[in-house]
């Protein structure tokens, strides 16, 4: 290759890019009988003269055989251009554009739809062509881009992944996977020799040579060569879906119908405006899969799949709702038990007020004289119920010490004989069985 053609194709920033301009460049030269060099030496009117010829044969040819489209126009003249351009050499394309003929609609317009990706993904038994196919329906992703993709480049988030394309190059963006789409992507890579993260996501058929950009072109293609898809596989109807980029249309169809705003959706197929790449690199992936679960019930394939989880998801809504009225019930029944309680309490309270009246009467009861007038466990009981009644303050009546609450117990068991005496004076035998047992326990 000359120094002219390498200072030309270094301009050019993709491979595909730099093979499709050398085909159309190489094409015009062999028309015009030049070169990348001798082309250069010749004068603008000699030039502008062999680039008028050449536009005129390839109409010619259109009329006759329809090749090339009226289409390819731009795109077959465009490298012609930008060579002349690099090198200074100038002239009025404007003139030249009038005789393209008028463009005519354009071939393979439409999106695959949901049982077109079924045929394909049923035509195929290999784990490699099902995972490429669903990675390009779920992703979006132009096909050239999937040989430069790594393991390392797939994230898991939720059940699905984030995917990384274009990594560490200025054109780096991302999108996503669905679970359906992630759950295939794992069942390829499962039977994969090399699965380290700097490996190659996708292989050729012998897993183990990475993918070429040919490669990937080609699975698609020879896949929907087994299957039963209704459209046209050529290029010349308008109600045509291309092999690949049908994928992208689909992507971008669900997405925009499913209330993905505007901008993720541009993001995600790779597409930038104005300063949109430097607000998107410090988007958190969170928030591109927040946007993109919109679109993950309409982009997943496997409807039972979906219901599944669709019916899981109501399963969980109705045990919530039943927790949440469990709770509500349980709380009702306590505040209710508290109520009881407070109410058993405070007449336990008024009881123990009337009881030892000599104690109560100012701000606060007695403590001091109640612990010497009350038995043991008349203690307890106050001190258990005194914390629900009187929360400002703390009422509780200490026991004492050991010798006082045995004294105390003594006292109890002294009233009792005393009053198992008056009941065998009036032959009260049942009270006295009953204060025996007492005395007993």
């Amino acid at each position: 290759m000359t120094y002219n053609s390498q200072i030309f194709y270094k301009t050019l920033h993709t491979e595909p890019t730099r093979k499709a301009y050398k085909i159309h460049l190489e094409q015009f030269f062999k028309y015009a009988d030049t070169d990348y060099d001798h082309i250069l030496k010749l004068s603008t009117k000699e030039i502008k003269e062999k680039v008028q010829k050449y536009v005129l044969h390839l109409i010619d040819l259109t009329d006759k055989i329809g090749v090339p489209n009226p289409n390819s126009y731009n795109p077959m003249m465009t490298p012609i251009q930008r060579y002349l351009e690099l090198h200074e050499i100038e002239f009025s394309w404007k003139n030249i554009k009038k005789f393209y003929p008028t463009k005519v609609p354009t071939a393979n317009k439409l999106a695959y739809t949901d049982d077109d990706i079924r045929e394909l993904l049923g035509a195929t038994t290999s784990l490699r062509n099902k995972a490429f196919i669903h990675f390009l329906a779920s992703t979006g992703v132009r096909v050239g881009s999937t040989s430069k993709l790594k393991i390392e480049d797939v994230k898991e988030i939720e059940n699905g992944a984030i995917v990384t394309i274009y990594k560490d190059e200025i054109e780096e963006y991302r999108t996503c996977l669905t679970p359906e789409a992630h759950t295939s992507l794992k069942k390829y890579l499962a039977q994969r020799i090399d699965r380290s993260s700097e490996s190659v996501l996708f292989t050729k058929k012998n897993n183990l040579s990475p993918l070429t950009p040919e490669s990937a072109q080609d699975i698609v293609r020879n896949v929907r060569k087994q299957a039963k898809l209704s459209v046209d596989n050529g290029r010349k109807t308008t109600k045509g879906k291309s092999q690949n980029h049908a994928f992208r249309k689909r992507f971008k169809q669900i997405l925009s119908i499913n209330d993905v705003q505007e901008s993720f959706t541009e993001y995600m197929m790779g597409h930038f405006t104005g300063n949109s790449m430097a607000y998107f690199s410090s988007i958190p992936d969170e928030k591109i899969y927040n946007q993109f679960k919109r679109a993950i019930p309409e982009l997943t394939l496997d409807k039972s799949q979906q219901m599944e989880t669709k019916h899981k998801e109501e399963i969980e809504i109705i045990k919530e709702e039943y927790d949440g009225a469990i709770k509500e019930k349980l709380e009702k029944q306590d505040e209710l038990m508290q109520k009881m309680a407070l109410s058993l309490a405070t007449t336990k309270y008024m009881m123990y007020e009337k009881m030892y009246a000599e104690c109560f009467g100012g701000e606060n009861p007695n403590l001091e004289k109640l612990s010497k007038l009350m038995s043991n466990e008349e203690i307890a009981d106050w001190n258990s119920i005194i914390s629900i009644v009187q929360r400002e303050k703390d009422w509780t009546i200490s026991k004492g010490t050991e010798s006082e609450v045995m004294l105390r117990d003594s006292k109890q068991k002294n009233e009792i004989k005393e009053i198992i005496e008056l009941a065998k004076k009036s032959g009260d035998t049942e009270s006295i069985e009953m204060f025996k047992k007492m005395l007993e326990g």
